[in-house]
């Protein structure tokens, strides 16, 4: 932070911060281009660039599936099963904080099954850094792919104590600078508290503060063998939710599928992963 009272050694340092700060005025004529729309989910225009958006649910949700079929209609530039609607083809960055390498690499397997190839997907597994690391890491990859779209599952993991205020505040402040230094769409996964269903902790908060839209993802008490996709708020026209299930004739790594019409009597025998 700059000390405004004191004598600046650097007037250029201070000069140019200035330049940054003035070259932020908004005037009603000034000529400014509305955020590029990446997705529309069931129908509705909900994920732009410049913009954060939140997967929460409870472990054992299948929010990772969910967030699976959002990444592979955008990579493949598809409209998967009649919900999520790519407008085009983007460069997708995961980066997978919590689930070792060979779980994530599982991931990657759905994914290309899904699209046929995995060209645009940049797929990274930062379990083993700090807190810090994994912010920086992401950072230069950021850099080094230049995509059109950052997932982070989870978010939770970019913060050591993710009820600490000003943490939070920091590293959501540094995701919303990425959203304009990069032009790119962010996506964040967190889970949700077992009580109330919101997402966990201050950073949860956050999240919800600064969302173009929240989904969250819910295992059917009835029928464990669907979780049903639904979005908590968003802006603009809401959307529909609807239930999947993950198709485990793939016994390797599973697929999920949208149901096309509610529950159905279908006879899914759990995968390895969910006995």
């Amino acid at each position: 932070m700059f000390d405004l009272d004191k004598k600046v050694e650097e007037p250029s340092v201070l000069d140019d911060f200035l330049k940054e700060i003035l070259s932020k005025r908004i005037q009603s004529t000034d000529k400014i281009t509305s955020a590029e729309y990446l997705m529309n989910i069931d129908g509705v225009k909900k994920i732009s660039k410049d913009n954060i958006s939140g997967f929460i649910g409870l472990a054992k949700s299948r929010k990772s599936f969910a967030v699976t079929m959002f990444i592979s209609a955008l990579v493949g530039g598809l409209n998967l099963y009649n919900k999520f609607q790519a407008l085009k083809k983007c460069k997708v960055l995961a980066a997978d904080t919590e689930q070792s390498a060979d779980d994530v690499q599982l991931v990657t397997k759905r994914i290309k099954h899904l699209v046929g190839d995995e060209v645009n997907l940049f797929m990274y597994a930062l379990k083993p850094f700090s807190p810090t690391e994994r912010l920086d890491a992401i950072e230069l990859l950021l850099i080094e792919h230049r995509p059109d779209v950052l997932v982070i599952d989870g978010v939770k993991d970019l913060i050591y104590n993710i009820n600490d205020p000003v943490e939070c505040t920091n590293v959501m402040s540094r995701l919303q600078k990425w959203n304009v230094q990069f032009d790119i769409h962010i996506c964040c996964v967190l889970h949700q508290n077992k009580g109330d269903g919101n997402a966990r902790g201050h950073i949860g908060t956050e999240l919800n503060n600064k969302c173009q839209i929240l989904i969250r993802v819910t295992q059917h008490e009835t029928d464990k063998r669907f979780s049903h996709f639904e979005e908590v708020f968003g802006r603009g026209k809401g959307i529909d939710g609807f239930d999947f299930f993950v198709n485990n004739e793939y016994k390797d790594f599973g697929i999920p599928e949208v149901v096309s019409a509610g529950l159905g009597d279908t006879d899914l025998e759990k995968a390895p992963w969910e006995k």
